[in-house]
């Protein structure tokens, strides 16, 4: 859990501060992890359960599925088609914007991969995969063919690679290695270059920025400049954050607040 004392953001290229943000409410729900869409819809996970919020923190919709045991992650890139993956069962669900069941799960391991660490959207209905035993991503349509593979990463890049967390956004595949950085790749899987921000868990890619918090501070790196802002803190515990279009969600352990920019 992350005890920050003051903290600032750049968003939409401008300079935000907390002291711009107005508290809208704060959610009593304890969640293991959130995200959000490009609507400012919250989605918070407990266990095998998976809530949606609005951005004024009404509660809108619930799924759950106690057949795959606890979700892993969550994609909302996608509002019509979010996706949720259970690593221990090697399943991935598609729910619709009112959290029903699209069609039939995917079992990974049906599909030649077997104990798949990390899944994604991708566009056109797609899914990226990494591979563990093959270390390389794979994209799939919706179809489940391959469209995409990048090789084995481990040896085209020369690095031990333990990657833990895998997003699409606007073209391009960012997989989070700690040990080295951020690798980002282009739609086709071509290796792009590696942002190095090490020992992190989680970020958000807005823009040109990435959003990631790093030794007790909220931390912004320009992708493009390779400029990197280091933000003082305000009295405010959390334990991740998400920002979609002048919404800041904080989410602890037992709640998540929302705020909007004023």
């Amino acid at each position: 859990m992350k005890k920050l004392l003051y903290i600032f953001f750049f968003y939409s290229s401008s300079i935000l501060a907390q002291s711009n943000f107005k508290l809208i409410t704060t959610i009593n729900a304890e969640s293991d992890f959130i995200t959000s869409d490009n609507q400012s819809n919250i989605y918070a996970v407990k266990a095998n359960e998976l809530t949606k919020y609005d951005k004024t923190g009404k509660l809108l919709y619930k799924y759950s599925n106690k057949n795959f045991g606890n979700m892993d992650f969550v994609d909302a890139s996608n509002m019509l088609r979010i996706l949720v993956f259970y690593k221990n069962f090697s399943q991935v669900v598609f729910l619709d914007n009112t959290l029903s069941l699209i069609g039939e799960s995917v079992s990974l391991d049906n599909i030649g991969f077997q104990q798949a660490k990390l899944v994604c959207s991708s566009h056109n209905n797609g899914m990226w995969i990494f591979n563990p035993f093959k270390m390389e991503l794979v994209r799939i349509d919706q179809s489940l063919e391959q469209t995409q593979q990048t090789g084995n990463l481990s040896l085209l890049l020369n690095i031990d690679l333990q990657p833990n967390y895998l997003l699409e956004y606007n073209n391009k595949v960012y997989m989070n290695n700690p040990s080295t950085g951020i690798l980002i790749f282009d739609i086709y899987g071509t290796y792009y270059k590696t942002i190095p921000i090490k020992n992190i868990q989680h970020f958000q890619p807005i823009d040109d920025q990435v959003y990631y918090i790093s030794d007790n501070k909220v931390k912004a790196y320009n992708t493009k400049t390779t400029d990197e802002v280091q933000f003082e803190i305000p009295a405010v515990e959390f334990q991740s954050f998400q920002l979609e279009m002048g919404v800041l969600i904080l989410q602890s352990s037992k709640t998540i607040s929302i705020y909007i920019a004023k």
